[in-house]
């Protein structure tokens, strides 16, 4: 049964992800993942992520789609597609205290990566390993399905790559669209799409699309920069609370 005070949690949730999301260019689901599990059922809110995100990733891949890097996002994009079946064969055999915890742990994990993946520097396109570009599409295919939050092994290798600006805001939101577009049939397939998760998924949209705008706003008058830190830092408080709320 959809309370009141579901729908709200939801959508204020999903609001504050879509704006992160479209600011920084990543952190939709890595946000909205862990703090959904305290309004819903953990499956629940990698479904709601997983729907939503779409949404969120289709419209701002359209609106900077001349500054997506094609040679990364077709390598990523391929690992991507490899690994989503999997990722869905993950979610529909855990149970969802191991879920909730295993979100947790992977958002804490997570958010250090990207901390330390900051402060590495570039190699630049042309030296950037195949296999290494493939099989990091691959772990965010698998994390895509089984907990959402599959935007770290992108972050990183765009960040190695020197990627910044829009051109690593639309690289990563391409390929994190490959994930959730190719991700909502494997959890269909898996019967993991129940008919009140994607009507909270639905009605959480308005919200979602005021967000994308919000961060639209916000990233044309200062620097993603200036909130990178603090948005790895929410990252890093979230996974914490959701871990200590999944082993009290």
């Amino acid at each position: 049964m959809i309370t009141p005070s579901a729908v709200a949690a939801v959508c204020a949730i999903v609001f504050g992800a879509s704006v992160l999301q479209r600011t920084v260019g990543f952190g939709f689901a890595l946000l909205a993942v862990p703090l959904l599990t305290f309004a819903v059922a953990p499956k629940s809110a990698v479904v709601i992520a997983l729907l939503d995100g779409t949404a969120t990733s289709a419209w701002i891949a359209v609106d900077l789609r001349r500054a997506i890097v094609p040679e990364a996002t077709r390598r990523l994009g391929l690992g991507v597609l490899l690994g989503v079946p999997l990722g869905a064969v993950v979610l529909r055999a855990i149970s969802p205290d191991a879920l909730q915890a295993l979100v947790g742990v992977t958002t804490c994990l997570a958010a250090v990566w990207i901390i330390v993946s900051s402060r590495l520097g570039g190699t630049g396109p042309d030296r950037a390993p195949r296999w290494r570009t493939v099989t990091l599409g691959f772990a965010s295919g698998v994390l895509a399905t089984s907990v959402a939050t599959s935007g770290p092994p992108v972050v990183y290798e765009l960040r190695r790559r020197g990627l910044d600006g829009d051109a690593f805001r639309a690289t990563a939101t391409a390929v994190l669209f490959i994930g959730d577009l190719f991700g909502i049939p494997a959890l269909a397939v898996a019967g993991l799409l129940p008919g009140s998760t994607v009507l909270l998924a639905a009605i959480s949209l308005v919200p979602c699309a005021v967000g994308i705008g919000a961060g639209a706003w916000i990233s044309a008058r200062l620097e993603a920069s200036h909130f990178v830190w603090a948005a790895d830092l929410l990252l890093l408080a979230t996974g914490i609370a959701t871990v200590v709320r999944a082993l009290v």
